[in-house]
């Protein structure tokens, strides 16, 4: 195994990006409402969660198949090459803008004084939200890294 990777800094930045798609994906999709968990595709009121699941699912298999390659000895830049490397992660950054979009509406729609109050799914919004944001952070440095020192 190639642990080298973890060492280097497109591998801690890719590291921390299956951590927080992790967490938002769980934020995202288990709700624990009084004794219950269950897990949820589809909210009411907020049809375009569905399309936020699956973004953060995609983006996240995108960066664990990423560093599973790095960490196995299989060199993902110069596998595909770094200029295909770098469209897909422009193409992963623009999703999760999106996603991070929606999710600052959906605080707004869950709130206090929003369309559709949810005790229960706005503290999720304010959680999924944040992991979003720092990926799309997370995505920008690495776009960077990979452009510049790779």
């Amino acid at each position: 195994m190639n642990f080298e990777f973890l060492r280097t800094l497109h591998g801690f930045i890719n590291f921390i990006q299956v951590l927080f798609g992790f967490a938002a994906l769980f934020a995202c999709s288990f709700i624990w409402r009084d004794t219950n968990l269950y897990f949820q595709f589809v909210y009411n009121g907020f049809g375009w969660q569905t399309l936020v699941l699956a973004i953060l699912f995609f983006t996240w298999i995108f960066a664990v198949m990423v560093f599973l390659s790095n960490l196995f000895d299989k060199d993902v830049v110069g596998t595909i090459g770094k200029m295909k490397l770098l469209i897909l992660y422009v193409i992963c950054l623009a999703c999760l803008i999106i996603s991070a979009s929606l999710e600052s509406w959906y605080i707004s729609r869950s709130g206090a004084n929003g369309k559709h109050y949810d005790t229960v799914l706005h503290p999720r919004f304010i959680a999924v939200t944040i992991f979003n944001w720092l990926l799309v952070v997370s995505y920008i440095v690495l776009i960077l890294v990979t452009f510049f020192f790779v």
